[in-house]
């Protein structure tokens, strides 16, 4: 498996583990109109997502040398 794909199956489980676990607990304080708990879980999930996307970036960045001809398109 090459690099891309890992960061493909990475990206997607990471996904996942971010719905069950935050989007979940949105949907369900949503559904019992808790506003309080909607607008906290809210930015629990933002935050996940943000989480994830710097950790993304921090994997990619330390195993991609700094001027791979892969990341400008050049080839």
């Amino acid at each position: 498996m090459n690099q891309q794909s890992n960061l493909e199956a990475w990206a997607l489980n990471r996904a996942q583990q971010i719905v069950l676990q935050q989007g979940v607990n949105l949907v369900a304080a949503a559904q019992r109109l808790d506003r309080k708990q909607t607008t906290a879980n809210t930015y629990a999930l933002r935050k996940a997502i943000m989480d994830s996307l710097l950790e993304a970036v921090a994997v990619t960045s330390s195993t991609t040398p700094p001027h791979s001809e892969d990341i400008f398109g050049a080839g």
